[in-house]
């Protein structure tokens, strides 16, 4: 069994708007690797952003797959802020958005 030593919070809109675009079976992949990379080892997991996400980190999945995400050390929470796929840069786009918000 993982140590679960991080809570793994979402964005609401990670569940509403960005799980649509992915079929049951691919949800169900990314949902169990974040949960096993970021629960665990939130720092390792990923890597640093710059610009405005600087305080975000991203941890690529499967090669097609970006997770932005932030660690709050102090409480032992990871909050993913936006997940979708890597072309165009949609997904640092999306996470701009939901900063603006």
């Amino acid at each position: 069994m993982v140590n679960r030593s991080y809570k793994v919070l979402l964005h609401q809109e990670v569940i509403r708007e960005d799980s649509q675009y992915f079929d049951k079976k691919t949800k169900d992949k990314i949902k169990t690797k974040c949960l096993e990379l970021l629960s665990s080892h939130p720092l390792e997991a990923g890597e640093p952003l710059s610009g405005r996400l600087h305080l975000y980190r991203k941890l690529k999945i499967f090669n097609d797959y970006r997770i932005v995400y932030r660690i709050d050390k102090i409480r032992r929470e990871v909050f993913i802020l936006a997940v979708g796929i890597r072309r165009h840069e949609e997904v640092y786009q999306t996470a701009l958005k939901r900063l603006k918000e």
